[in-house]
């Protein structure tokens, strides 16, 4: 083992003198106030910049300049971004005045993230005609006779859950129907299918006139600068009023040729099939006044209209091509993920090789889920499809960047206003069955919002809902909310467990009623009768004024001691009122279940007779939903 000498001190050599620590001191403070360059009075910085930049332009440490954010109660590393209004409010206060510096363009992001309309032949595609209107006026009917499917017989409560687009042959000539949900929650959907159509063919149902939804679809479609045609629908009920329908679309700033205006309409009963020929005779006219025109050949461009996500093949996303050719084995680039086509399926379920201009196919092979309104760009090669995506992602990480530290104070003063009392908040989980439906659900929620009433959604996502969801919602305090899935077996038990409350929606109105009650505290328990059992009467032993005494079979659910009870006489109710004893054979008991005869007393005024039922029930608060 080897051992470590002593260095000694040379013979004759003492150790020196301690100098003073303050001569040292302010020795080392002269010579760094000599060495430090002075601050400017005016620095140009970009929207946004980290503290250790920051620091660098104004000749300041990085630990210093923490020191002066942390006075004005901004937590920060030396990487954190500042924006540029947060930047500048802290120069000032050093006395160095900011300017926004120009952004110089990323020369890699412009070559990478360039993807040029490829050329190709162009001519003539199939118009795309996409279907408005109000809940309940018809919209999906219609689009069920057109098709000859029995696809609306199968919507949930009246309002379309997620867009579908369908190819129609209409006299030898193709057609692209694009269906949107009806209602005011979905105007995001909405405005995507207005973005991407040719013809607008707005429903409104001859007996209801116009809805606040109706006029929300009339700006969609004047906004998107389309031609409409207006179908006047359910004409076969009796209380139909056509020109008093027409008149309201007027008052709406839409003009029927009818009242001297330009837009065109038709009578039409989706149920019975009267005037859909006409409505379609009308959308081939419409459509000849300008023929639609798109690149017919080259790689692919298209929008996603909806998306899905399929536990056997993955995210699924039904796109509306609008140029060129998308085939089986096509690199593609969506938003910042690259992928291959692997199955193109069509409205019809058949696979397919590939799809043209306005055609609607699902598009299997991507990585994520994408959302709706998002162009899918065909490229050449994975090398290609690879390097852009690579490139829009770092372009979103510096966004995100940009954004955090705005967003880390926005969630600092919303805490500060819950910890004061001066805000609430209501925190959700959402699951909805796609994509676009879930984007759409968080948008309406979200803007109920008030000054006083924040929502806050903790979480949304595609699909049924798990034990994953219910322990974020644990950790966060939060509601869960379920439009159009279920709740797994082990989910369900595990938010009883925990008291989590799942609400589940098939009517997107309904889910926001709900929500607008609880921001208002208006969503208060109802009180609902529960039926817990039913006896027949087969003999009567003593009548007094006020107390009878009879015997019977409980043929449902149980009769129990103190029981509230109806007496029904041939589905005639005839009285209320309690059980006051309850017996088999001589023993008194609490509850007799159905299968077994017993003999009760009860608080009944009138008379019982063989042959009548009494009805045990009780009533109990429960939360709507």
């Amino acid at each position: 083992m080897a051992r470590r000498r002593a260095r000694r001190r040379p013979p004759g050599r003492r150790r020196p003198p301690p100098r003073s620590p303050a001569p040292v001191a302010a020795e080392r403070t002269e010579v760094a106030a000599a060495a430090a360059p002075e601050r400017p009075d005016k620095v140009a910085i970009p929207d946004s910049i980290t503290v250790s930049d920051l620091a660098g332009q104004i000749n300041m440490s990085g630990a210093e300049l923490i020191g002066e954010l942390f006075k004005q109660g901004i937590s920060a590393n030396l990487n954190a971004p500042l924006d540029f209004e947060t930047a500048s409010l802290m120069l000032a206060d050093l006395g160095v005045e900011a300017e926004l510096a120009e952004s110089a363009p990323d020369p890699e992001e412009d070559r990478e993230d360039d993807i040029p309309e490829p050329d190709g032949e162009r001519g003539a595609r199939p118009a795309v005609v996409t279907v408005m209107g109000h809940v309940d006026h018809g919209k999906t009917t219609l689009l069920d006779t057109i098709r000859k499917t029995d696809v609306a017989n199968q919507e949930a409560g009246g309002i379309t859950q997620s867009i579908g687009a369908y190819q129609v042959e209409v006299d030898g000539r193709s057609l692209t129907f694009i269906d949107t949900p009806g209602h005011a929650a979905f105007t995001q959907m909405r405005a995507r299918g207005a973005g991407v159509t040719d013809i607008v063919v707005l429903v409104v149902a001859a007996d209801d006139g116009v809805m606040p939804e109706t006029r929300d679809a009339i700006g969609h479609a004047l906004a998107a600068d389309v031609k409409i045609i207006v179908a006047v629908n359910k004409i076969d009920l009796e209380a139909a009023n056509v020109m008093r329908t027409l008149a309201a679309l007027a008052d709406a700033g839409l003009q029927v040729e009818q009242l001297g205006g330009d837009v065109t309409s038709v009578e039409v009963s989706a149920l019975t099939g009267q005037g859909v020929e006409e409505l379609l005779e009308l959308v081939l006219l419409t459509a000849d006044l300008d023929p639609p025109q798109a690149r017919l050949t080259g790689p692919a461009r298209a929008t996603v209209l909806e998306t899905r996500l399929d536990r056997s093949l993955g995210p699924v996303a039904t796109v509306l091509i609008t140029g060129g050719v998308l085939s089986v084995g096509d690199p593609f680039v969506l938003d910042a993920s690259a992928g291959k086509v692997r199955v193109l399926v069509d409205p019809r379920g058949n696979r397919v090789r590939s799809a043209s201009a306005s055609m609607a196919v699902e598009v299997v092979g991507l990585k994520e889920i994408p959302v709706p309104g998002q162009t899918l760009y065909a490229v050449e090669s994975d090398k290609q499809a690879r390097g852009i995506a690579q490139v829009r992602r770092g372009a979103q990480a510096r966004a995100q960047a940009r954004n955090s530290l705005a967003n880390q104070l926005s969630l600092e003063q919303l805490a500060q206003q819950l910890s004061q009392g001066r805000v609430q908040q209501v925190d959700l989980v959402i699951k909805a069955e796609t994509e676009g439906a879930a984007q759409a659900t968080v948008q309406a929620v979200e803007s109920l919002s008030t000054e006083l009433v924040r929502v806050n959604v903790v979480f949304q996502g595609v699909g049924a809902i798990t034990e994953n969801d219910i322990n974020l919602a644990t950790a966060a305090s939060a509601i869960v909310l379920g439009f159009g899935v279920q709740a797994s077996a082990n989910a369900g038990a595990l938010a009883d467990q925990n008291g989590v409350q799942i609400r589940q929606y098939s009517i997107i109105y309904e889910l926001i009623e709900d929500v607008e009650k609880t921001l208002a505290g208006r969503l208060q328990p109802e009180l609902v009768e529960i039926i817990d059992g039913r006896l027949e009467v087969r003999g009567v032993f003593r009548t007094e004024r006020s107390l009878k005494i009879f015997g019977g079979m409980v043929t449902e659910g149980q009769m129990a001691d103190g029981a509230q009870v109806r007496h029904f006489r041939e589905e005639e109710l005839i009285q209320t009122g309690r059980i006051s004893a309850l017996q088999r054979f001589q023993d008194r008991v609490n509850s007799v279940a159905a299968g077994f005869e017993c003999g009760l007393s009860a608080n009944l005024r009138r008379v019982v007779r063989i042959g009548d039922v009494i009805e045990a029930f009780h009533e109990e608060e429960q939360l709507p939903g």
